[in-house]
């Protein structure tokens, strides 16, 4: 676990501004060409700091956001906020986005694979991955 600095004038972004298709493209951008481990660096200060309010958003508007949005890239956002949840503010516990996420992914009829359950639980320490509480 790493320690991260945090600027109290630096506040997060509007949830409005957050679910941009550009921004969310960047974000699955990240888990297709494997530069998860490197997020850390790959995000400005400023950019941690504001982006980790994607973590509070609801589970309404990640259903908008996911409309568009093909299964895959549902999977790689939730491999991108699984480890992003790691980062210092951003964890998440039961808001995290990974759950509407494989909520709109069992809606559709896609189910995760053992595999990826797994790879939930070595990255993440977040008990209510990738289902919410029970």
């Amino acid at each position: 676990m790493s320690l991260g600095s945090w600027d109290p004038k630096v506040e997060p972004q509007s949830t409005a501004l957050m679910l941009e298709p550009d921004l969310l493209r960047r974000l699955i951008a990240y888990s297709i060409e494997e530069r998860l481990s490197q997020l850390e660096q790959l995000l400005s200060p400023n950019n941690k700091q504001r982006l980790a309010g994607l973590m509070r958003v609801d589970s309404p508007r990640w259903q908008a956001a996911a409309e568009s949005l093909k299964d895959d890239d549902l999977l790689h956002l939730i491999r991108f906020f699984a480890v992003a949840e790691n980062l210092p503010g951003w964890e998440a516990g039961a808001t995290s986005p990974v759950i509407p996420l494989a909520k709109i992914l069992r809606q559709r009829g896609v189910r995760l694979d053992k595999s990826m359950l797994q790879w939930l639980r070595e990255v993440n320490a977040n008990r209510y991955l990738p289902y919410g509480p029970l």
